[in-house]
């Protein structure tokens, strides 16, 4: 199967045959400690020098204890550093919802795998889209959890700051029971949800032919939403800024391995890592600044109780094999509306609701902080 790594254990792992995720199957980003596994993060000469983990990560450890059996470990891009979903190194996980398109990335195994319904749920992670752009691409359910809300011992750190672990599922019912394991209860937000808000500036960021289909749901589903300008910010001075925040993090918890051991990488994300060194610390704390301003400024055009509702990605998923250059544009455009809640810390759930020329476009709603449960809630009356 064209979605698990190579190393991916042959027999299944469980702990319980009882709890919440009774018999539910799942697959597991390869990016997490599995007691006895070791983990390659999508390249494998960090296989090879990795060591066996001793445990399991903690959120893996509260899944196997409510029931759930893990399959298999995924593939996922090269160190984290894509939204595309091909590897190099162990091949592209094939989209069935998207023939001969990209799953997305980072998380691309763990989506590509629920589009073949062997499977109840998966998990990934997420620091500027690698969940939300997987799910859209691959017509799935898909969260961005609020930072913090998830535990996060045990998973190999890209950009602490953004990162967070998330899932997919196709059942409602199966997405809801994963985050009742997963979501730290202690952090629910005390409000109440008010009303469902229109993200304008959000929404034309997207291909016209992806906002049509969206008008069209909203008219049918969420008619007559107010209008709203979450950020007066270009979308594009937001994703750089996020850019940068997050290659300083990754200079300082991923490239000094890489440094040391001098692995096999591929031209696109090398040229990645090269651009995160050169990163200086004058740049980060500009974009710290503006991180702050920009989650100011969301406080007050998206308050609590109100949900944002715009399209996950800009367009559905790019045709497999282009090279870095060709992608560049809708990398660039992914991240205009990805980086959004990664820079605000807020929550954010894709739904597959729209069908594109080439696969599905998902639908998001965004949140505020720690407001995840109400999300998932919603997503039986949307």
């Amino acid at each position: 199967m064209t979605f698990l790594v190579p190393h991916s254990p042959t027999n299944d792992i469980y702990k319980n045959k009882t709890g919440l995720l009774q018999n539910f199957q799942f697959v597991l980003k390869d990016m997490c400690k599995v007691k006895g596994l070791k983990t390659s993060c999508g390249n494998p000469d960090f296989y090879k020098k990795n060591n066996p983990a001793i445990d399991n990560a903690i959120f893996l450890d509260n899944i196997l204890n409510q029931g759930a059996i893990l399959k298999g470990i995924t593939i996922c891009d090269e160190f984290f550093y894509s939204v595309i979903g091909e590897n190099s190194h162990y091949g592209t996980p094939e989209n069935l919802n998207a023939p001969k398109c990209v799953p997305g990335g980072s998380s691309s195994g763990s989506a590509a795998a629920l589009t073949t319904n062997l499977y109840d749920f998966s998990i990934g992670s997420d620091t500027g889209g690698s969940v939300r752009v997987p799910a859209s691409f691959c017509g799935l359910y898909g969260i961005r959890p609020t930072h913090g809300r998830i535990e996060s011992t045990g998973v190999y750190p890209m950009a602490p700051s953004f990162d967070t672990v998330g899932w997919f599922a196709n059942n409602i019912n199966i997405f809801q029971k994963v985050g009742d394991v997963l979501l730290n209860i202690n952090d629910t937000t005390k409000e109440n949800f008010k009303s469902y808000v229109l993200a304008e500036d959000l929404v034309e960021l997207a291909d016209q032919n992806v906002q049509k289909l969206f008008y069209q749901y909203l008219e049918k589903y969420l008619p007559k939403l107010e209008r709203i300008e979450v950020s007066k910010k270009c979308k594009y001075e937001i994703a750089d800024n996020f850019r940068i925040i997050q290659g300083g993090e990754i200079k300082e918890y991923v490239i000094p391995w890489i440094e040391q051991n001098n692995p096999e990488i591929s031209s696109e994300i090398n040229n990645r890592i090269k651009m995160a060194s050169d990163i200086t610390n004058d740049e980060i704390k500009i974009a710290k600044k503006f991180r702050d301003s920009l989650i100011l400024e969301t406080n007050n055009s998206l308050t609590k109780g109100n949900v944002a509702v715009f399209p996950t990605t800009p367009f559905s998923a790019p045709l497999c094999g282009q090279n870095d250059d060709n992608l560049g544009l809708s990398r660039k455009k992914l991240m205009a509306m990805t980086s959004f809640a990664g820079m605000t810390s807020r929550p954010q759930i894709s739904i597959p609701k729209l069908k594109d020329k080439a696969g599905p476009v998902g639908v998001s709603l965004l949140g505020w902080k720690n407001s995840d449960e109400i999300l998932l809630n919603k997503l039986t009356n949307i």
